[in-house]
């Protein structure tokens, strides 16, 4: 998606002061290593845009579970949505985001974890529920928040699936945040519509850790935030719930390709290609599963970004959370594909890479 068409999309849809900005600076191709900043961000408020992937089509045992249908189904988006927007030369372009079916595989029985934790400020209450977490440092945690005198959130964007506060505003509060210790994690919070009032919010809050062995030794806090006084005087006050000790993460499973790993679990895919360059840049990503099905996580030239959550941390590590479990068990390969710069007697080429792991 282009900086142009995102415009356009924000045309209609204005959010907090520097939102609209964040997706614009990510849609201007963002490379692949970053320093600080997460990867394409406008998925995160071009919506929650959903549908239903195939996965492999094989039968298992399923947990029956609220957890995995409210945290992995399609948070009341229906099956199946695509959007279009039109460039500045008249030509239409679709994407498409698709969501899974909040069933999960019996293998996950014991991965979820109940928190039941309470934080209250400026007459709003964030009570967060249950979470998964993997060794990548990734996972996904169910929460509600409520205020008797209306939730002052913004409704175009929570039409598309995108839960946006306006934390600057008077008597409004921040969206909901995560950290690891004094770290914070990188996160995106969607709304459960059919759950969900103008007094009581029930989401589901996607997140990433920005360094997985730092960050997993340290226990989590969720917070929210606000800003009190005007001009000079105003500050910000952030409130946090008590500290949740995570107990096991669910395992990761190695594939490679030669010398580059790749770890994957049901919640994340992580690889590590620090000798593509800081303006590498991936286009494409895949899970091919035994019996041939794919499931794509990420298509910029089909317009399909299946992922909450898409970023590089500094260690050259690269994450992403898609927004349908994978099948673990079931994969036979991961395939990355994009582009990277080459410098040849002093001039820069872009050439294209493809990865496969298995």
């Amino acid at each position: 998606m282009k900086s142009n068409q995102i415009k356009q999309a924000f045309e209609s849809v204005q959010a907090d002061s520097d939102l609209a900005d964040r997706v614009l600076y990510a849609a201007a191709g963002e490379p692949l290593r970053r320093k600080g900043h997460a990867k394409p961000l406008y998925v995160a408020v071009i919506g929650c845009l959903a549908g239903v992937l195939a996965t492999g089509g094989v039968a298992y045992a399923v947990v029956n579970s609220s957890y995995f249908a409210s945290a992995w189904g399609n948070h009341g988006n229906g099956e199946s949505v695509t959007w279009t927007n039109g460039g500045s030369s008249g030509t239409k372009y679709t994407y498409t985001r698709e969501f899974g079916d909040g069933i999960a595989p019996q293998s996950l029985e014991g991965a979820v974890q109940k928190v039941n934790l309470s934080v209250e400020g400026n007459g709003y209450t964030l009570d967060i529920h249950e979470m998964t977490i993997d060794e990548n440092g990734c996972g996904a945690v169910t929460f509600t928040l409520s205020n008797p005198n209306g939730v002052n959130y913004y409704k175009p964007a929570a039409e598309l699936g995108e839960l946006v506060l306006y934390g600057e505003e008077e008597g409004g509060v921040s969206t909901p945040s995560m950290n690891f210790g004094e770290e914070w994690a990188d996160t995106r919070c969607t709304i459960d519509k059919d759950t969900s009032s103008d007094t009581v919010i029930n989401g589901t809050m996607y997140f990433a850790s920005w360094n997985r062995d730092r960050d997993l030794r340290h226990a989590v806090t969720w917070n929210i935030s606000w800003t009190e006084g005007k001009g000079e005087d105003a500050k910000v006050i952030e409130v946090s719930t008590p500290e949740f000790n995570v107990g096991a993460h669910v395992d990761t499973k190695e594939l490679r390709s030669d010398d580059l790993p790749l770890e994957i679990s049901p919640f994340s895919i992580q690889t590590h290609i620090d000798d593509l360059g800081y303006e590498a840049v991936d286009h494409k990503l895949t899970v091919t599963y035994k019996d041939g099905s794919e499931q794509i996580i990420e298509d910029d030239d089909a317009g399909a970004y299946n992922f909450y959550v898409s970023m590089g941390r500094n260690s050259g590590e690269n994450i992403w959370v898609p927004t349908k479990l994978i099948d673990v068990d079931q994969v036979v390969s991961v395939t990355l594909e994009g582009t990277r710069c080459t410098s040849t007697g002093g001039a820069e080429t872009s050439e294209p890479f493809t990865i496969v792991y298995s």
